[in-house]
């Protein structure tokens, strides 16, 4: 009787199902472009955001392999020549570099994000936050798509025309998102884009040719142009 019970109780048993990652990517086609997406459960306490800079410009796998990064975005918009970038780079809350214009990307203390405005020509007070990218355009504002590259008072019209392109969101959810995809498309289509995947807050990082994207070892758009910075996810251990 004693090892009937026993081995009704060990049949029983259901193998447990292997927690699901926090970070997971994605993959889908909107007005002919493939768009490459990773999401990213903030909320779960193991994914680490941060924004990395060089001195200079370097290559993207530096970049990544030099921040331990699960996933790795472009940045802000940078001179070609020297790699400074056009907005603010907070590191560890170190400012790196200054640069007033554009919206900005904000990591605070907890590992929070934040996705806000900045008045063009004044300095931001960073003090709340410990990693932040200033110099992006504002792609969705509250679920509403509304690109003005022109009254953020940038002057590349690069920058508005059709190109490979990035971006960074949140969803209602508080989940972040980030899309890429190496087919030209304008803002307002990469806003749409990002509508649909639920966003209702996102930003337009750079793009054209310096367009990438990086997860889990791989470069799911890799670019032959050296960059200065970058948006950052680090995945910790769940034990």
């Amino acid at each position: 009787m004693i090892f009937f019970v026993s081995f009704a109780l060990v049949a029983t048993v259901v193998p447990a199902r292997p927690a699901a990652r926090p970070i997971a990517y994605d993959s889908f086609i909107r007005d002919k472009a493939l768009f490459h997406v990773v999401k990213a459960d903030l909320a779960s306490g193991l994914v680490h955001p941060t924004a990395v800079y060089n001195r200079g410009l370097t290559s993207s796998w530096k970049l990544v392999a030099g921040s331990n990064a699960t996933v790795g975005i472009t940045g802000t918009f940078f001179a070609p020549s020297s790699g400074y970038p056009v907005g603010d780079v907070l590191v560890d809350g170190d400012l790196k570099v200054r640069g007033y214009r554009g919206s900005a990307i904000g990591v605070d203390f907890f590992g929070g994000v934040k996705i806000f405005d900045t008045r063009f020509k004044q300095e931001y007070d960073w003090s709340q936050y410990k990693f932040g990218i200033r110099g992006a355009v504002r792609l969705v504002a509250n679920g509403v798509v509304c690109p003005n590259p022109k009254a953020q008072r940038f002057r590349d019209r690069r920058i508005w025309g059709k190109a490979s392109r990035t971006a960074v969101g949140l969803d209602k959810s508080g989940k972040l998102i980030l899309i890429a995809t190496k087919n030209s498309v304008t803002l307002s289509q990469l806003g749409k884009a990002m509508v649909s995947r639920g966003v209702v807050n996102a930003v337009s990082m750079d793009g054209g040719g310096s367009t990438c994207l990086y997860y889990r070892g791989k470069m799911v758009i890799g670019t032959g142009r050296r960059l200065s910075n970058m948006f950052v996810l680090q995945e910790k251990a769940a034990f």
